[in-house]
């Protein structure tokens, strides 16, 4: 908004317009909206010359506050019911844990009197005599209070225009999605004349931005860890191993980062006043433990820590550095979807402002010169991964082999709805915990038969396959397999040669370059008479034959 504002005042316009809510959202830059906008050619000099055809400047220097037009009104309403769609309205209480020091919970019995924040959320002194209780029970000095988290103030309260999710909160996604909803207003003419997809085009690609990990843009692959982060990961692992667990997760990562004590995370957390002993403290009391006499090779990785493993690299790529540093890890935690998870939850409660400590953290990488721009160029050799806990050399190999992955995404045009597909299809290899193979992708084309319109939707419906029965053969076969838990679920080298037979179908048919849809995707899985594809299909009651001859039919 403040952007926006800007914008305004540098046409010299009386009022924040939806074109300057626009060019607000591509300069932001680190949000999923302005990724989403840049992907699709919406560039902030593109349209800074679409609002000076549009709307021309002012005749001088715009004084004192600047409002909004009635249409740039109409787009923060939007965007505010988008958000209402995350946090729906409820009378039901969300059930949670507050974690309090056991002294402070002793306190409040003590004087009988509850701090206005727990009397907001519902809590009784029934409640904290009973937490207590049971964490000198457990022999620990933390407390673990039940609550419904934020939901009781409001549940009493009547329903009104401007009542809101306790959670609830407004991010650039849903400003993009709201702008889009204005369709007579400037902002949504300039995208349409720019070339730009429809409002649920872009709904699709804020969902793939916001999920998938296989980024397009053509920037080189980060392939291995600076030593600051190497020292961070093992003194993650010594955080396991002293607390006996049985995984290694995002907090455990938070904590080796913060201990690192000399890249970009340690400095910026310790400007912000974060506490390691505390930040220690609150991991100790949610261990699960269960780790007692495992290896170290036995300690696994949790599911979430090996996708931010995968999004500090997408980080990395994206501002052009050459390696993963303890900045990026730190800016996945930070992130924390949303600001709502664990690692983020744990920072706010020392105090951390997120948005601040980004902008920290950026500002720390950016630097030209000094320490924290040397740390992109500590890289540790071969010999430095003797002692490590876990193999970091493995996980990046596994992030170098995406490198095929990306030459293909990088080099063809998939149409959104493909796009789509192929996450489906990571999305379908991580439930049964392998790379993306032909199979999956099958998966990701099967879901398409929920929508009614579509080549393939068509003509899996026409020939009787629908979305359950493919799962139900694909899960028969996935049990009879070895499972590969890979840190990046990379596409297996079978399912990248089927994206390039997609490739060759749509040249075939519509010339070279052309873009891949989901309907060339299920042709170049069709290419070959035996295989996986072909059994799957015949246990299906069909062959890779008839499925062909049924997608060739309903092209025309």
């Amino acid at each position: 908004m403040g952007l926006a504002e800007e914008e305004a005042r540098h046409f010299q316009h009386s009022a924040i317009g939806t074109e300057h809510l626009l060019l607000g959202l591509i300069r932001e830059e680190e949000s999923v909206a302005a990724h989403v906008l840049k992907s699709q050619g919406v560039t902030l000099e593109r349209v800074h010359k679409a609002v000076e055809e549009a709307k021309g400047r002012g005749k001088g220097e715009v004084q004192g506050e600047i409002g909004l037009t009635p249409h740039a009104e109409t787009a923060i309403e939007m965007a505010i019911k988008e958000a209402d769609r995350r946090f729906p309205q409820t009378n039901q209480p969300m059930l949670g844990t507050m974690y309090v020091p056991e002294s402070e919970a002793v306190q409040v019995l003590q004087d009988r009197k509850m701090p206005p924040r727990w009397e907001e959320l519902g809590v009784k002194l029934e409640q904290v005599s009973k937490a207590v209780e049971e964490a000198k029970g457990r022999g620990n000095n933390m407390v673990q209070i039940q609550i419904e988290t934020g939901m009781a103030p409001y549940a009493n309260k009547p329903k009104t225009d401007d009542w809101h999710h306790p959670s609830f909160h407004i991010d650039t996604t849903n400003l993009l999605l709201g702008l889009l909803r204005v369709p007579e207003s400037t902002a949504v003419k300039i995208l349409q004349e720019l070339g730009a997809p429809s409002l649920k085009d872009f709904s699709t690609l804020v969902y793939l931005e916001g999920t998938t990990t296989l980024q397009t843009a053509n920037q080189g692959y980060v392939q291995r860890f600076t030593s600051p982060a190497r020292k961070a990961w093992s003194l993650a692992h010594e955080e396991v191993r002293h607390l006996q667990d049985i995984y290694i997760g995002t907090d455990h990562l938070l904590l080796g980062l913060a201990g690192e004590g000399s890249g970009v995370a340690a400095r910026v957390l310790t400007e912000m006043g974060v506490n390691l002993e505390k930040m220690r403290e609150e991991v100790k009391n949610m261990s699960i433990g269960g780790g007692e006499g495992l290896a170290p090779s036995d300690i696994k990785l949790q599911p979430k820590l090996q996708d931010d493993i995968e999004l500090a690299s997408n980080e990395a790529r994206r501002l052009n550095h050459r390696s993963i540093g303890t900045g990026h890890l730190l800016l996945v935690l930070a992130r924390g979807r949303d600001g709502h998870g664990m690692e983020a939850g744990m920072l706010q409660r020392q105090g951390v402002d997120l948005d601040k400590m980004r902008t920290a953290i950026l500002r720390e990488m950016n630097k030209e010169e000094g320490e924290a721009e040397k740390e992109a160029t500590l890289v540790a050799d071969e010999s430095s991964e003797e002692g490590l806990t876990a193999s970091i050399a493995s996980i990046e190999k596994d992030l170098q082999n995406r490198e095929l992955d990306k030459a293909i995404l990088a080099a063809y045009p998939f149409t959104i709805e493909a796009q789509h597909v192929l996450e489906n299809a990571r999305m379908h290899a991580k439930q049964f915990a392998q790379r993306v193979e032909p199979e999956h992708l099958l998966l990701g084309l099967a879901e398409l038969t929920f929508k009614h319109e579509g080549t393939v939707s068509k003509a899996l419906k026409e020939l009787g396959i629908d979305y359950a029965e493919v799962r139900a053969v694909v899960e028969k076969r996935q049990g009879q397999g070895v499972k590969d838990r890979s840190v990046v679920l990379v596409q297996s080298a079978l399912c990248r040669a089927y994206l390039l037979f997609a490739a060759d179908e749509a040249e075939q048919k519509d010339g070279l370059g052309a873009p891949i849809k989901s309907e060339h995707l299920l042709l170049g899985l069709l290419r070959e008479e035996k295989g996986i594809i072909a059994d799957l299909l015949g246990e299906l009651g069909t062959s890779v034959g008839a499925v062909r001859a049924k997608v060739l039919e309903l092209q025309g």
